[in-house]
């Protein structure tokens, strides 16, 4: 335990990272649980890895990660590998945890932010679309029919005539 909370914590040390309150708080609740568990005879606090979903930290971990890098820059192997678990597994896992794959995860964040910049400003959709993580209008729209149920221009009226 101890070996790979050096190998987490090693890279961080002198990086912006470090200094950020979400890495040092990881790093205090993964040595805390630890702690715990080892030396006060708590039980263990992974009782979700026992049924296939991710654990606390993994979910925090995960989620922290894809919203940093809403434009699909990261992958699921870096993500496994900060998880400690293989990408079949991760996947899986992300799919019970929040019962639905890691992509439609990140599409749906998207969209989130998507709404946020069509409510608050006056952008172009075709500019919304890139700053939310998406190739190009086109992919924007698809999606965001797809999740939303309808375009985000549509959305955007119905939205801002409602205010």
């Amino acid at each position: 335990m101890l070996a790979q909370l050096t190998r987490y914590v090693f890279p961080l040390i002198g990086s912006r990272e470090w200094t950020g309150s979400l890495a040092l708080d990881q790093f205090s609740q993964i040595l805390g649980a630890h702690v715990l568990k080892t030396y006060a005879g708590l039980p263990s606090l992974d009782t979700e890895t026992k049924q296939g979903r991710l654990a606390v930290w993994q979910r925090m971990r995960a989620t922290e990660m894809i919203r940093e890098r809403l434009d699909g820059t990261i992958g699921l192997s870096e993500l496994a590998r900060e998880c400690g678990l293989s990408v079949s597994y991760f996947v899986r896992a992300f799919q019970k945890t929040f019962g639905m794959s890691p992509y439609r995860w990140l599409i749906e964040r998207r969209i989130d932010q998507a709404k946020a910049l069509l409510v608050t400003g006056n952008l172009p959709i075709a500019d919304i679309a890139v700053q939310s993580g998406f190739s190009d209008q086109a992919a924007f729209t698809r999606a965001f029919g797809r999740i939303v149920g309808e375009s985000p221009g549509r959305w955007r009226r119905a939205v801002t005539s409602k205010a």
